[in-house]
């Protein structure tokens, strides 16, 4: 079982080894500069706390997915599959957060005027800024990230094939939004705080 402590109270829990502080460093390198300063402060700090939530998220279902045979689950069933749609609506606003102030950047924008910006122009926006030669398959696992996320509408359940659950599995869900992220995070990769576990090699 994993417990969110202080190393010192349990050292075999899960210890908050990334607080939302040393975020802010790369986040300032990512966000472009060209933004209105009220936008581009509260953009920052809407995002490094999702990041850190995605660190989290992260430090329980890949263990739960990785424990050996004979090993307790970390999470009870539900537990996971709520966890990893929770860690795909929170990699899809990071996603969506970065992409639009890039977007505002690239139509020369602020964002002062609050613009409903739509996926179909901050996915490209994006994948110009992290993926520009597409090696890296960005915009694939940000649109499989958004089909996962997408499964919050219960509003056309006759039109799906079979419930929810079974889309939200660690390979199918967890992996691409993962990547996506880890993506992100190869550009200004010297200001990622060292003791992320969000890398490739989690995935």
């Amino acid at each position: 079982m994993f417990f969110i402590v202080q190393p010192d109270e349990r050292p075999d829990g899960y210890v908050v080894v990334s607080e939302t502080g040393p975020w802010a460093r790369w986040l300032s390198r990512n966000v472009p500069l060209e933004l209105d300063q009220e936008v581009r402060r509260r953009l920052i700090s809407n995002l490094k706390h999702l990041i850190v939530g995605l660190e989290l998220k992260t430090a329980l279902i890949i263990p739960h997915r990785h424990r050996d045979a004979q090993d307790r689950p970390v999470l009870f069933e539900s537990y996971y599959q709520n966890l990893i749609l929770e860690f795909c609506v929170a990699a899809f606003s990071v996603l969506e957060g970065l992409g639009s102030g890039h977007w505002l950047r690239q139509t020369g924008q602020d964002g002062r005027n609050a613009p409903r910006i739509n996926r179909n122009q901050w996915l490209p926006a994006l994948s110009a800024v992290y993926d520009n030669n597409g090696e890296q398959g960005l915009h694939d696992t940000v649109e499989r990230t958004l089909a996962v996320r997408d499964k919050l509408h219960q509003d056309r359940l006759g039109a799906r094939e079979n419930i929810d659950w079974h889309a939200l599995s660690y390979d199918a869900a967890f992996v691409p939004a993962s990547r996506a992220i880890c993506t992100l995070l190869r550009t200004e990769a010297d200001t990622v705080p060292e003791t992320t576990n969000l890398r490739a090699e989690t995935a």
